[in-house]
This record gives structure tokens, C-alpha cells and sequence, in this order.
């Protein structure tokens, strides 16, 4: 979700995925031109803890957790074309620990849906993880080598810092950046929502942003399609049970985001 800066037309009615999908398909026809798309996700901090309890009023989610992780970014010059996210959490002796290592994520599916009578846009995404776990020893060595310099200064810009000259193993492995985040999850049977802060900084362009972001993960259908993963969304029949069934449940989600969350009102 973001927020939108402008607002316009007649309050909204039911929506279905078929209206959404053409509402993504007039967007893609009338933009022909090879601009990239951005998709700016940062809420106002008290924005998203009014929807924390504004949602907990209307739907039966349920709180699930709250945690706190950095997430070390590590490029190796022999895999340019992706990056090695760390996922960690602080022991009690202040050192990072290493939970899980991730590729990029492939993305399926992106469209970004302006929903002109609502003060939030929504950004719809099928995206698969990449969980690395037979690690090469030279790789994963030079992971756990920069992880564990790390040194955590809440001052510093995404969280950590390192002493001069440990941001890089070699030639090969350096840190291209880092995340500090802290979230508060609530679910329900097939839906997860998560309210989160992130602190990014990106080292090779130097910059870096704090957002305050409000995320939906569809853990019903994520789970049914990693149990059916014979079944092909990208060919849209009528009449295939398991997909209707998929598109039901789809519709179902989009209709409550729309008619709790995107019907928050951002204060003046």
C-alpha cells in the first residue's frame, strides 16, 4: 500500500479481481513509454498504528508477533547478477547471528492498482523466495567473515557499521547495504498483515530512507499453491476448479483490504 496525494471520484463499491485486473490493464495501455515504475510504500508512523487498531476492529486478525531483524545485503562478483540478503538477529553479546540467506526474489507478477476513490493505492504481487542452503564453504565463509564485523550503532544509517576495511572480503565479497527492521504481525486462517518499519541504506549510492510500510501476505493461497504447483496461473481457464477456487479466494482477500484498510481516512 501507499498513500495517495491526490483523491478523486464517487465513493467505491464492491470490487472483484475482474475489476482490478482492468483497472492494472487501462493503467498498462496508457503508458506506452519506457519510464520506470516506482511504487512509494512510506506511511506516516501514526498512520500505520491507527490502522494496527482500526483493522483489529473490523476483522477477526489476530496478533502473531513482533520482532526486530537486519537483513545484510552481500554481493559476490561471481553471481553479479543477484545480491545475498543475510537475515540476523542480535545475540546478547550485541553480535549478528544468521537466520537464513536469500537470493532476490522473482517477481511473477507486479501491478500496481490507482484506487482513485480511496486515500491508498494498492500493489498486487506473486513473488517466490530463494532460500540458499547448501552453501558453498568459500561463500559461506565470507558471509559469517563480514556478518559477524558487523557492529550495531542505532545511529548509523540502516543500523550496523563496520570497522574501515571490513566491508569487503578480496575482490570478490562486499556489503552492498543493509536493512534494520522492527514489524508487528496479525493473522487469521489466510491472511497475514504486517505493520513494518524499516530503516535501508543502500552503500553504493550512499543513500538511504526510513518507511513505515503496511503489507498483506494471502498465506491461504500461498499454501495452496505451493501444494498445487502443477496448476498454471498464467493460463486463466473458466471452469478449472482449482483455479476458480484460486480466484474466489483472491477475490475474497481484495475485497476485505479494500473495505477495511483502504477505507482508512488519512487525517489533514
Amino acid at each position: 500500500m501507499r498513500p495517495r496525494k491526490t483523491r478523486s471520484g464517487p465513493s467505491g463499491g464492491p470490487v472483484s479481481l475482474d475489476s482490478v485486473r482492468d483497472a492494472a490493464k487501462a493503467g498498462a495501455e496508457g503508458s506506452r513509454s519506457q519510464v520506470r515504475k516506482s511504487f512509494y510504500t512510506n506511511l506516516p508512523g501514526k498512520c500505520v498504528d491507527e490502522i494496527g487498531m482500526y483493522i483489529g476492529k473490523l476483522t477477526d486478525l489476530k496478533f502473531d508477533s513482533s520482532k526486530k531483524h537486519y537483513h545484510v545485503k552481500v554481493f559476490d562478483k561471481q553471481r553479479s547478477d543477484t545480491t545475498m540478503s543475510c537475515k540476523c538477529t542480535v545475540q546478547e553479546d550485541g553480535k549478528l547471528v544468521i537466520h537464513k540467506v536469500e537470493l532476490n526474489q522473482i517477481r511473477q507478477l507486479v501491478e500496481d492498482i490507482s484506487c482513485l476513490s480511496k486515500d491508498f493505492d494498492l500493489r498486487l504481487m506473486l513473488r517466490t523466495k530463494r532460500i540458499l542452503k547448501n552453501i558453498d564453504p568459500e561463500v559461506e565463509n565470507a558471509i559469517k567473515s563480514l556478518v559477524s564485523s558487523a557492529i550495531v550503532d542505532p545511529d548509523a544509517k540502516g543500523g550496523l557499521k563496520w570497522p574501515l576495511g571490513n566491508e569487503s572480503i578480496g575482490e570478490r565479497f562486499s556489503i552492498v547495504g543493509v536493512w534494520h527492521t522492527s514489524y508487528s504481525a496479525f493473522r487469521n486462517k489466510t491472511l497475514r498483515l504486517k505493520l513494518r518499519c524499516a530503516d535501508r541504506f543502500d552503500h553504493r549510492s550512499s543513500t538511504g530512507e526510513i518507511s513505515n510500510e503496511v503489507t498483506f501476505k494471502l498465506t491461504g493461497i500461498s499454501e495452496r499453491l505451493q501444494h498445487n504447483d502443477s496448476v498454471s496461473l498464467s493460463i486463466y481457464q473458466d471452469g478449472n476448479e482449482e483455479v476458480d477456487t484460486l480466484k474466489g479466494m483472491l477475490d475474497s482477500a481484495v475485497q476485505m483490504i479494500w473495505d477495511t484498510v483502504l477505507s482508512y481516512k488519512i487525517k489533514p
